[in-house]
């Protein structure tokens, strides 16, 4: 899994830096406009936490707009001066890992010049790997073919299914079961979605 750990203090913004920054990911072709679903698992557990999460989304949002990469999710964990900033992207194409180096230190660099995390900290920024669940449509439609454990809501109870994924587009997937039967679940419906490993 490609991944760039930054590890982070405060330090003093070097002048015209932020006006040249997208210079090298701004020739990245399509920008993915993607629908945020509401199945997300919940990555912040008190307000000074969530108030650092959504302004490092903004500022990662600023950074990869216009490319190819689209943010996944941000977790924010520890206590002043030891938290650790968990930034999670990914893309329907190939992970470059020169690229999620060049991203994780633009996003360092704009976390530092608008003071967002009170003291030291560390930011982790890769792309979500095969363990974590699926949650926005174009890591569904990335991972066609493959075989997924999906969580859903089937009227008041939960049921759990695996099936080949056949299909993904912005409103369902479809699933191929082990019956052959094919069943579509709207993203709605669904709660939680992991690539089933073959281990």
């Amino acid at each position: 899994m490609p991944t760039a750990d930054l590890l982070v203090g405060k330090a003093a913004p070097e002048s015209g830096r932020r006006a040249g920054r997208s210079s090298r990911l701004s020739g990245r072709a399509l920008f993915c406009s993607v629908l945020i679903l509401d199945i997300r698992r919940p990555a912040v557990v008190n307000s000074t936490q969530q108030r650092i999460a959504d302004r490092v989304r903004g500022l990662t949002e600023e950074v990869i707009v216009g490319t190819d990469y689209f943010l996944v999710d941000v977790d924010v964990r520890g206590h002043k001066g030891t938290r650790v900033v968990e930034v999670y992207i990914d893309s329907e194409g190939e992970m470059g890992h020169d690229d999620l180096a060049l991203i994780s230190k633009e996003v360092g660099f704009l976390l530092d010049v608008e003071d967002v995390v009170d003291g030291s900290y560390k930011l982790e920024l890769s792309s979500p790997g095969i363990k974590r669940p699926l949650t926005m449509p174009p890591q569904y439609r990335k991972n066609v073919g493959r075989t997924l454990r999906v969580r859903f809501e089937d009227e008041d109870a939960e049921e759990i299914v695996v099936g080949d994924l056949k299909d993904a587009n912005d409103e369902m997937i479809e699933l191929e079961l082990p019956s052959d039967e094919r069943l579509r679940l709207p993203y709605t419906a669904i709660r939680q979605a992991r690539v089933e490993l073959p281990w």
